[in-house]
Protein backbone atom coordinates (compact mmCIF):
# COMPACT_ATOMS: atom_id res chain seq x y z
CA UNK A 1 0.00 0.00 0.00
CA UNK A 2 2.92 2.58 -0.15
CA UNK A 3 3.12 5.44 -0.44
CA UNK A 4 0.05 5.68 1.74
CA UNK A 5 1.13 3.05 3.93
CA UNK A 6 4.47 2.48 4.70
CA UNK A 7 5.17 -1.37 5.34
CA UNK A 8 7.05 -1.50 8.75
CA UNK A 9 6.45 1.69 10.13
CA UNK A 10 2.73 2.85 9.67
CA UNK A 11 0.06 0.84 11.64
CA UNK A 12 -4.21 0.42 10.71
CA UNK A 13 -6.54 -0.43 13.00
CA UNK A 14 -9.11 -2.12 11.88
CA UNK A 15 -13.03 -3.60 12.29
CA UNK A 16 -14.02 -7.08 11.84
CA UNK A 17 -16.13 -7.64 8.78
CA UNK A 18 -17.38 -10.05 6.41
CA UNK A 19 -18.52 -8.58 3.50
CA UNK A 20 -18.19 -5.30 1.18
CA UNK A 21 -19.30 -2.47 3.49
CA UNK A 22 -18.40 0.60 0.39
CA UNK A 23 -15.37 1.65 -0.68
CA UNK A 24 -11.84 1.49 1.22
CA UNK A 25 -9.37 -0.16 2.35
CA UNK A 26 -9.35 -3.81 3.48
CA UNK A 27 -7.73 -6.74 5.31
CA UNK A 28 -8.01 -10.46 2.61
CA UNK A 29 -6.76 -13.26 2.68
CA UNK A 30 -5.35 -13.51 -0.43
CA UNK A 31 -4.35 -17.19 0.04
CA UNK A 32 -0.51 -16.36 1.13
CA UNK A 33 -1.70 -14.34 4.04
CA UNK A 34 -3.53 -11.59 5.19
CA UNK A 35 -2.92 -8.66 2.96
CA UNK A 36 -4.05 -4.63 2.65
CA UNK A 37 -6.05 -4.10 -0.37
CA UNK A 38 -8.13 -0.53 -1.42
CA UNK A 39 -11.46 -1.72 -3.05
CA UNK A 40 -13.78 0.12 -5.30
CA UNK A 41 -16.66 -0.79 -7.04
CA UNK A 42 -16.57 -0.61 -10.24
CA UNK A 43 -19.68 -2.18 -11.28
CA UNK A 44 -22.67 -0.72 -9.54
CA UNK A 45 -24.29 -2.02 -6.41
CA UNK A 46 -24.45 -5.99 -7.30
CA UNK A 47 -21.52 -6.21 -9.51
CA UNK A 48 -17.97 -6.81 -9.22
CA UNK A 49 -14.83 -4.74 -7.21
CA UNK A 50 -11.70 -3.85 -7.98
CA UNK A 51 -9.20 -4.95 -5.73
CA UNK A 52 -5.82 -2.99 -5.83
CA UNK A 53 -2.58 -1.46 -4.07
CA UNK A 54 -1.07 1.52 -4.65
CA UNK A 55 2.60 0.45 -4.88
CA UNK A 56 2.73 -0.03 -9.64
CA UNK A 57 4.25 -3.18 -8.81
CA UNK A 58 1.47 -5.21 -7.93
CA UNK A 59 -1.29 -5.64 -10.62
CA UNK A 60 -4.70 -4.61 -9.64
CA UNK A 61 -7.53 -7.33 -9.89
CA UNK A 62 -11.43 -8.19 -10.34
CA UNK A 63 -13.24 -9.82 -7.57
CA UNK A 64 -17.02 -10.47 -7.62
CA UNK A 65 -18.94 -9.40 -4.43
CA UNK A 66 -19.63 -13.05 -3.38
CA UNK A 67 -15.94 -13.68 -3.61
CA UNK A 68 -14.81 -10.96 -1.86
CA UNK A 69 -17.58 -12.02 1.25
CA UNK A 70 -16.02 -14.71 1.20
CA UNK A 71 -12.26 -13.65 1.93
CA UNK A 72 -12.28 -10.42 3.98
CA UNK A 73 -11.44 -10.24 7.04
CA UNK A 74 -11.57 -6.76 8.30
CA UNK A 75 -11.29 -2.96 7.23
CA UNK A 76 -9.38 -0.49 8.02
CA UNK A 77 -10.86 2.11 10.06
CA UNK A 78 -7.76 4.38 11.23
CA UNK A 79 -4.49 4.66 10.32
CA UNK A 80 -1.37 6.09 12.27
CA UNK A 81 1.81 7.43 10.04
CA UNK A 82 4.77 7.48 12.42
CA UNK A 83 6.58 11.01 11.52
CA UNK A 84 9.73 10.63 13.41
CA UNK A 85 11.09 7.28 13.55
CA UNK A 86 13.27 7.97 16.10
CA UNK A 87 11.38 9.09 18.81
CA UNK A 88 8.74 6.29 18.03
CA UNK A 89 9.35 2.74 20.09
CA UNK A 90 6.61 0.21 19.22
CA UNK A 91 5.09 -2.20 22.09
CA UNK A 92 4.32 -5.56 22.09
Amino acid sequence: MEPALRGGRDYVLTAPVTSYEGEGVYLVDAGLGIELFRVTNVLGPDGGLLLSRENAIYRSHYMDREKFNDVVVGKVVADIRIRDERQFVAFG
